[in-house]
């Protein structure tokens, strides 16, 4: 299946959302499928993150019907908060199916399969909003390949602080609130510390000289980040995604909640052992000596070999992403198998739309077709009321019990011969339909055109579509020529 992941990373709003798209992308190219990201991604760190993913950024146009259609997506997965109520109806509207990332009452819509991966998330009520599937809870929190390989890596250190500890801070890939300045001066103030190292843009390194002097290492943000993480003693982190990469890794961590949202998931953790806290950001701001003194306990405790890290490192164990993954192809997998339901083609209608371009520009689908470059929304509409109203082309869909599993098209190509052309819905694959779905589509066919022959264009090199219509009743004719395709004509039944 073709994932979508539909989020925005910007400055102003920082890259939490990006972190989690390529955790998810990470999972789902890891069991086999293909994923894109959809959306403004301003931020420069970000787009260092999808370089090093490997992965693709394309335009989201408001509409997911319009996107999923476009794309050829099997599975949208939103991770935002703008977007509302109307994605479940715009995304089953072409059969595709709608997951998503919520963190709380932030980002909350129904959907196919809801997210919430905050701590203790499966420990308070979630009003029922029709939503199929709701995975609740650290343990879906989603991880990048590079945090498990840096989980890893810190496995196999001695933890053992010298006199002097080595301290990281990272308020966040953006430091849209200019936090890292004030954690700085409260890192630098406090006994026991002898290095810090403060991760930030480098429009904010002179205002965290002006809190903090000199003496702190300043280090642009960077995909590395999690290589000085895993190497450091100690580190002083929003209460955001990055806070659960470093209980992953398993680094000791004190958090604070630069934003409302992070409340939440800032005292949950505190409850739960797996990080301590600073408090939220006004309260450090409002209290230095305090937090300063926090610092200085927290290294003392390591110091000590009191370290809270295993805790964090147990509870989340970085499996997350795959978790979700799963839950898509169990979702969509137990929409297909009706096992008694039978395979039935019926006249394709207008409102199947957006539901045959998906499966048109499905990646697989477009590597096998004529012409395989992607269809445009605009484009195809046009095309597709042509097709309905042309008298020179059949095209069905055809569904298993409710659920529509693939289409198929006949065209008129010269006299009393029309050419037959196969789509199974991306989802629908490995569940043995393709037989059943092109028999439904001839039986359909032959009640409407019973005199005619079918034959079918096929790439030599589509060994799946070569073995179906063999099996089917198609044999080779060697003397037709269609350039780069065989063609291959149903054997008279009689």
């Amino acid at each position: 299946m073709h994932v979508v992941i539909r989020c925005d990373a910007s400055a102003e709003g920082g890259i939490g959302h990006l972190v989690r798209a390529v955790s998810v992308a990470d999972a789902a190219r890891t069991a086999g499928h293909t994923a894109v990201v959809a959306g403004s991604i301003r931020s420069p760190l970000a787009r260092s993150l999808l370089r090093e993913a490997g992965l693709e950024a394309v335009e989201a146009p408001a509409d997911l019907e319009v996107l999923a259609a476009e794309q050829g997506a099997s599975v949208i997965h939103v991770d935002d908060y703008a977007t509302g109520d109307e994605a479940l109806a715009q995304v089953r509207a072409c059969g595709a199916l709608l997951s998503s990332m919520e963190d709380g009452t932030y980002g909350r819509r129904p959907a196919d399969v809801v997210v919430d991966s905050t701590l203790h998330a499966e420990r308070t009520a979630r009003p029922s909003d029709g939503s199929e599937a709701v995975l609740r809870g650290i343990e879906y929190a989603p991880m990048r390949a590079q945090v498990l390989a840096a989980r890893e890596r810190r496995a196999s250190r001695v933890e053992e602080i010298g006199d002097d500890a080595r301290v990281l801070i990272v308020m966040g890939g953006t430091d849209a609130t200019g936090a890292a300045g004030t954690v700085a001066a409260i890192c630098a103030a406090a006994d026991g510390i002898g290095h810090v190292s403060v991760i930030a843009p480098e429009q904010n390194w002179e205002a965290v000289r002006a809190e903090a002097g000199d003496e702190v290492e300043l280090l642009a943000p960077s995909p590395e980040f999690l290589d000085r993480a895993g190497a450091a003693d100690l580190v002083v982190s929003a209460a955001g995604t990055t806070a659960w990469e470093l209980t992953c890794i398993g680094v000791p961590s004190l958090l604070v909640a630069v934003v409302e949202n992070q409340r939440v998931g800032y005292e949950a953790a505190l409850a739960e052992g797996i990080a301590r806290g600073l408090g939220s950001l006004s309260e450090v701001r409002s209290d230095p000596r305090s937090a300063v003194s926090q610092v200085e306990a927290a290294v003392a405790d390591l110091r000590s070999g009191r370290s809270w890290a295993a805790v964090g490192r147990t509870k989340v164990d970085g499996h997350g992403a795959a978790r979700i993954v799963s839950a898509w192809e169990e979702t969509l997998s137990d929409r297909i198998s009706e096992a008694d339901a039978p395979v039935v083609a019926r006249p394709a209608a207008t409102e199947d739309s957006s539901l045959l371009m998906r499966w048109r520009n499905d990646p697989e689908t477009r590597e096998v077709s004529r012409t395989s470059d992607p269809v445009t929304w605009s484009g195809h509409t046009g095309w597709y009321e042509r097709a309905l109203a042309n008298p020179a082309r059949e095209l069905f869909v055809v569904e298993r019990g409710s659920c529509p599993v693939g289409t198929v098209r006949f065209d008129e190509v010269g006299t009393a011969e029309w050419e037959v052309s196969i789509t199974l819905a991306p989802e629908a694959r490995g569940h043995g339909l393709s037989r059943p779905v092109l028999s439904a589509g001839e039986a359909a066919f032959g009640e409407r055109r019973p005199e005619v022959t079918v034959v079918a264009s096929i790439l030599p090199g589509n060994i799946p579509s070569q073995r179906l219509f063999a099996r089917a009743g198609y044999e080779l004719d060697p003397s037709r020529d269609d350039g780069d395709f065989d063609v291959l004509v149903r054997r008279d039944p009689s």
